[in-house]
């Protein structure tokens, strides 16, 4: 039978020039556990040399240019991370948006149109580090001797910034297909664990004060100085390092609570069992992508005077003083985090195929039904949007206002950066548990998805 043939994406006019980008090659062998450990551990011991490689040139700016969105971008500061991992996600959120508007006309879920989604993406992203390093360079953000650059000098510091945006893209990659989660989620991790311990533990003193909290802290005790000032003074103070615990033990609780749906086998006599889908479904996506967002819209009110006004509500307030100093700027940034973490759930959920139609067809497939109705795919979509379509929104809703309280309470190494680096461990935890059973029962291999 004659069938129409599906029109090509206009896309495919890159193809030519993706042939030229390098490409982490697919394993063609399961890999094994302590493959995987050794190639994510190497991934993000180059990440972390990379950010103690200075910019050549430059002098090293006092404070990062994303402030605390650092800790979520995995951004340092006058490093060749500068940019850290923003164009990866900006050209990820911008490709996904395109493609579940129809917009490029790819459908994903054939091979061809995947993988040139995947190419386009990577070329994208390097468009996105020459746009973001371009922002910074050219508006003035590095000096040398308190001076402006020469322009041979700006194009050499942009050389810089995209190289280091396109290593840590491959990197990204080499983690995804050969280590545990994604390089994204490892690094986030890394800077986020890195900046704890320096802020909480360093014996080093900056201006003739401890660095570290809990050093400060004894020091003061011993002395006999003041002990408020020890959960006051400005930078590290014992009051963020009692936030990041109640953080940490909230975000561990949250991302551990499920809710149980009641199923049923078809075959040997309908078995009843349960499955459990998280409360926090769609787990810290959402506030990785309004962080983006929030990193773009600073690049350009830096780019462009005119929307300078912006700047403050981009940047959550730091600690009870300056919320309590200004709390209309602290309404607003709450509300506008939370507004987008919500809608990049609901986003979230349509693009990567959680919605309530994908996983009752998965179901389906595997021989479940619900209880007490008849075995229908339609049926049990119905059922199941009664819960996903909440928790969607929930899950959004929750990760952003704990994102923001998290930050006004003052956690070291940021308030959302805590929440990241715990969401992002806990999955990874689950993967290396998967990992750990499915190499000492290679049969479950195929049933757990390998």
């Amino acid at each position: 039978m004659n069938q129409e043939a599906k029109p090509k994406s206009r896309l495919y006019v890159f193809r030519p020039v993706l042939r030229f980008l390098p490409e982490v090659e697919v394993p063609k062998r399961h890999i094994s556990f302590r493959e995987k450990f050794l190639w994510s551990a190497l991934a993000l011991l180059l990440f972390l040399v990379m950010t103690q490689i200075p910019l050549y040139g430059v002098e090293k700016p006092i404070q990062s240019f994303f402030g605390a969105l650092r800790y979520v971008l995995a951004s340092h500061a006058g490093s060749l991370v500068e940019l850290g991992i923003g164009p990866i996600v900006t050209a990820g959120i911008i490709m996904q948006l395109l493609v579940g508007a129809k917009l490029i006309g790819l459908d994903l879920r054939e091979r061809e149109d995947r993988a040139l989604f995947t190419g386009v993406q990577k070329l994208f992203a390097i468009f996105m580090a020459i746009f973001q390093g371009g922002a910074l360079v050219m508006g003035g953000w590095y000096t040398r001797g308190g001076n402006p650059l020469p322009l041979e000098t700006k194009m050499l510091v942009l050389g810089q910034l995209v190289l280091g945006a396109v290593v840590v893209m491959y990197l990204d990659e080499l983690v995804s297909k050969y280590g545990f989660g994604s390089g994204i989620g490892l690094f986030i991790v890394g800077g986020v664990a890195t900046e704890v311990i320096w802020q909480a533990l360093s014996p080093f003193t900056y201006g003739g004060e401890l660095i570290g909290a809990i050093p400060f802290f004894f020091s003061t005790l011993l002395s006999g100085g003041p002990l408020s000032e020890a959960f006051t003074r400005g930078g590290a103070n014992m009051l963020g390092v009692i936030a990041t615990v109640g953080v940490f033990l909230v975000a561990v609780y949250v991302e551990s609570m499920r809710v149980e749906i009641p199923l049923a086998y078809g075959r040997f006599g309908g078995i009843r069992g349960r499955y459990p889908l998280k409360f926090m479904y769609t787990s810290v996506i959402p506030v990785i992508l309004a962080m983006a967002v929030f990193a773009n819209l600073r690049l350009l009110t830096y780019f462009l005077p005119r929307l300078r006004f912006m700047d403050p509500y981009l940047n959550a307030p730091r600690g009870l003083t300056e919320v309590l100093g200004d709390p209309m700027r602290t309404l607003i940034y709450f509300l506008l985090l939370v507004s987008l973490c919500v809608a990049f759930s609901v986003l979230w959920v349509s693009l990567a195929g959680m919605g309530p139609r994908e996983v009752a067809e998965s179901l389906d497939e595997a021989g479940f039904l619900i209880p007490g109705f008849r075995r229908d795919v339609r049926v049990m979509e119905q059922f199941l949007s009664r819960y996903i379509g909440g928790l969607t929104i929930l899950s959004g809703l929750v990760i952003g206002s704990l994102s923001a309280l998290a930050d006004f309470l003052g956690a070291l190494g940021s308030g959302t950066g805590i929440l990241l680096a715990v969401g992002i461990t806990y999955s990874l935890y689950e993967e290396i548990a998967r990992e750990r059973v499915s190499e000492m029962f290679p049969a479950l291999r195929r049933f757990l998805g390998e």
